[in-house]
């Protein structure tokens, strides 16, 4: 990508207004396009600068074509992607990508759209915040960050080298992986986390004792892993609705595992028999080497 190609960011909250600020920090002089739904969101991408051209999605179907730019990103919920995934040229140079948190749909799309190769590359970047919209946009929201890379059937490699290049010059890191692993894989190590974060703060306030004390206290009277857990709670649920749909069968298996796992625990704490020390220790020790495991802590 040199200084005279031109992006098209197809939404601009906060993972499209960041990903445009990341990209100008990265490669000074590509020219920014972003497109959005309303008229009241251009307003505010031109405000905050994130963009150097915006267009309404109205706008742009009639002034503007995918082959006017080097590549196209969507940041859009999952179904979005879907509908416009039907929409792009068979042959293109343009080298498209996507946001997306689950892959399975989005490739079957792109698998039955494209006949012959193609330049289409799903991505992941393994971040967030439990802040949402284009006014929450930081420039260094994708360093460090895993980006999973996930190709169609006929994705050429040289789209597949375009993307991976592009993700791992605006500092994140990036690894291959097919669709459905993907789905079921994400939906253990970053859907549930987020059910359970919501889970955990609905049951702590529904206790009357923990409602009556957190009332009258003028600060949190929360200790740190309260605060690491609960931080995701409640987070965009318009966008997290729109995953869980996607995904809902590998979730809903996640979250009977989960509640078998959870079944164990609380038959260890039986007030009708003595709290089984044993039992808790070695579920500390098996969980203490899986997160090891998981986070490449050693």
């Amino acid at each position: 990508m040199n200084g005279n190609s031109k992006i098209l960011i197809f939404g601009m909250g906060l993972m499209g207004g960041s990903l445009s600020l990341a990209i100008k920090k990265s490669f000074p002089g590509v020219t920014i396009t972003g497109v959005v739904r309303s008229l009241k969101s251009k307003q505010e991408i031109l405000k905050l600068e994130l963009a150097d051209y915006v267009y309404t999605e109205s706008e742009f179907n009639k002034q503007l074509s995918w082959e006017s730019f080097q590549f196209v990103i969507f940041s859009t919920p999952v179904q979005s992607v879907v509908d416009y995934i039907s929409k792009l040229p068979q042959h293109s140079e343009t080298v498209f990508t996507d946001l997306g948190s689950t892959k399975e749909t989005i490739i079957a799309a792109v698998d039955t759209h494209f006949q012959g190769k193609h330049n289409y590359v799903s991505s992941h970047p393994m971040c967030g915040s439990e802040f949402s919209g284009p006014s929450a946009a930081r420039e260094d929201l994708y360093q460090n960050k895993l980006c999973i890379v996930t190709r169609g059937k006929e994705t050429s490699l040289e789209a597949s080298d375009f993307v991976r290049n592009f993700w791992e010059n605006i500092g994140s890191w990036t690894l291959e992986m097919e669709g459905v692993e993907h789905d079921e894989t994400l939906a253990y190590l970053s859907h549930l986390p987020h059910i359970i974060s919501t889970v955990l703060v609905q049951t702590a306030i529904k206790n009357d004792t923990v409602l009556k004390q957190v009332s009258k206290s003028e600060k949190p009277i929360t200790g740190g892993g309260f605060r690491d857990m609960s931080r995701i709670a409640g987070s965009n649920f318009e966008m997290w609705f729109s995953i869980f749909a996607e995904n809902q069968r590998n979730i809903y298996q996640s979250l009977i595992q989960y509640r078998d796992e959870l079944d164990v625990m609380i038959g260890f704490f039986d007030p009708k028999r003595n709290i089984e020390r044993e039992g808790i220790k070695l579920l500390w020790e098996k969980a203490l080497i899986a997160k090891e495991e998981i986070q490449k802590l050693k």
